[in-house]
């Protein structure tokens, strides 16, 4: 009976959509035990009797005195048999197709058939398993079971598929972490992967650690007050990327690599740049897609627009002030016949390495300096008030519906929506998120000191400049959850959330991350100077400005979404061309 069991499985698989299998009651077995020498048939009679006389599944069926009753399926030897030599191979083949079917997402539908196979109807006696043939009904009045029944392979809609709140993209990646470590601290000397393998799996194992930061951030401000939920987000909400700077930082000052303080540079403008321009801009192009114009939170966004204002004004102060009063100061200067700069000869000199000497006098120290530290601590009292004003003091303008958005992530932004909402979803009670937050971080620590070990292989690449790795790859790839989200929100028509996942992760920036960089480099000198290069200021200062226009009449569209896209790859080609940073 299991061979023929099996036989019946594999022609189900063939075509299983809508067709069912279900597990037989007592009454059903009884029904089948009168006529054990015939197949007996599953359809029962069609239903034509009155409403008033009992109906069929109230008839008794008599036992049968002269039939002897079968032995329990696990005292059988033929059970054991089956478990030992048919079973495993059917094991390993809906595993690797459990396996393949739940990597690639969509096809869940055939994971949750495999397994339900596997776990299930192959451990059921054989003769209590019923396979239908047909979508018409079956088995009525009798006592059966569903066991299993697809209508569908695949489906688009897997990819928001959450386990226990954790979207399955990021379950799925989880692995990756585990990856990283053994063969970062495992293979130290490269044996059996290169440093740019090792680099591109830590990185990639950033995305689920941080995906698990932010679920915690969001469940812990839905639970707590509006104190306790500001203090988690602004304790954990940018740890990720401050984990990877400060490793950076640590790093290039222990081997006196100045290029990895221009790579942390790069990689605070590339945040900017993206939650400014590219987040909100893809957001609008794909929200825009499904919804013709989209509507937004006019005076909501104008506070964030604000914020921003006072986010870039404070952090590209002290490099505005030390281009108005310092030295310019270039090396390697000659002219066009060649001659050095110390020369008389006479023709148009052309310099390399031409930078702000700050070092002449005590323009730094007595100056700039003390610039620095002012700007850093009035930033994050901006951000205090900020947080006061929308989730205190005025709340009731921020007409964003969070709780209907569910198995849906969004740490950065927490601190302007989550806390003030009742309705949010809550996945994890406070201390399993607590318990994940430590966890998350110090899997991150690692896995950031893994990436910043092997950075120099990849900063080694002759044709791309630093510049551009650190505004792509090290700035967007731990926001690749936030932007799935937002987009998420925008096919929701929800754009008023997806343009404050940009925002507040860029106020983050500037507010919380920049500040805590500079009192880290106040207690340990790691070299971090708050001066950036003219592009990364002006790149900052005119993607504020577009975004401010963008937002200013409240309603969107893809083309405005376009727009925000094209400024931000016409700024990524530049990046891409500019030199590498002198020393590098």
């Amino acid at each position: 009976m299991v061979g023929k069991l099996c036989w019946k499985l594999c022609c189900y698989f063939l075509w299983p959509f809508g067709n069912p299998i279900h597990e037989m009651g007592n009454t059903l077995r009884r029904c089948c035990e009168r006529a054990p020498d015939c197949e007996c048939s599953m359809e029962a009679e069609e239903d034509n009797s009155p409403f008033l006389l009992p109906s069929p599944t109230e008839v008794p069926v008599p036992e049968m005195p002269d039939r002897p009753l079968r032995t329990p399926y696990w005292r059988r030897f033929a059970t054991y048999v089956w478990l030992l030599l048919g079973y495993p191979p059917l094991v390993v083949v809906h595993s690797l197709a459990c396996f393949i079917s739940w990597i690639l997402v969509f096809t869940i539908p055939v994971f949750k058939m495999n397994a339900r196979t596997l776990g299930v109807i192959l451990l059921l006696p054989p003769e209590d398993v019923s396979i239908s043939a047909g979508s018409q009904r079956k088995h009525q009045g009798y006592e059966t079971r569903a066991l299993l029944c697809c209508y569908h392979a695949a489906n688009w809609y897997y990819y928001k598929y959450t386990i226990d709140g954790i979207n399955v993209f990021a379950a799925n990646l989880l692995p990756l972490v585990i990856v990283a470590l053994v063969t970062g601290y495992i293979d130290r000397e490269n044996k059996y992967a290169s440093s740019d393998v090792k680099f591109t799996i830590a990185i990639g194992s950033i995305i689920p650690l941080s995906y698990y930061i932010g679920m915690g951030i969001a469940s812990i401000s839905a639970q707590s007050n509006f104190a306790v939920g500001a203090v988690v987000n602004a304790t954990f909400g940018s740890i990720t990327e401050l984990t990877f700077y400060i490793t950076a930082l640590l790093r290039g000052h222990q081997k006196a690599n100045t290029c990895l303080e221009e790579v942390v540079k790069a990689a605070l403008t590339g945040t900017l740049l993206g939650c400014i321009l590219f987040i909100p801009g893809i957001c609008m192009i794909i929200g825009g897609l499904r919804h013709s114009e989209q509507r937004f939170n006019s005076r909501s966004a104008g506070v964030s627009c604000a914020l921003l204002f006072i986010s870039i004004g404070g952090v590209f102060a002290p490099t505005l002030f030390s281009k108005a009063y310092g030295n310019l100061v270039c090396d390697s200067c000659t002219n066009s016949s060649g001659a050095n700069s110390t020369s008389n000869s006479s023709g148009p000199f052309v310099c390399h390495n031409c930078h702000y000497d700050l070092s002449n006098g005590t323009l730094f120290h007595n100056h700039v300096q003390p610039l620095v530290y002012t700007v850093c601590a009035l930033l994050p009292v901006a951000y205090i008030i900020g947080l006061l004003f929308t989730l205190k003091t005025h709340s009731h303008i921020y007409n964003i519906h969070v709780g209907e958005v569910q198995g849906m992530n969004h740490s950065n932004e927490s601190h302007l929506t989550v806390s003030g909402h009742h309705g949010t979803v809550v996945h994890w009670s406070r201390w399993r998120s607590l318990v994940i937050l430590i966890l998350a971080t110090v899997l991150t620590s690692a896995c950031a000191d893994l990436a910043t070990e092997h950075i120099q292989p990849i900063l080694s690449q002759p044709n791309i400049s630093q510049y551009f790795i650190g505004v792509t790859v090290l700035a967007m790839v731990p926001e690749i959850p936030e932007i799935v989200n937002g987009i998420q929100f925008a096919l929701q028509n929800n754009i008023s959330l997806s343009l404050e996942v940009g925002s507040c992760i860029a106020v983050q920036v500037c507010m919380l991350q920049i500040p805590i960089l500079v009192l880290f480099n106040a207690f340990y000198d790691v070299g971090f100077v708050l001066i950036f290069s003219d592009q990364h200021l002006w790149a900052s200062i005119f993607s504020v400005i577009l975004v401010n226009y963008i937002f200013m009449d409240g309603k969107c569209d893809y083309f405005q979404g376009t727009a925000l896209v094209v400024v931000y790859l016409i700024l990524l080609a530049q990046y891409y061309f500019a030199p590498s940073p002198a020393g590098c």
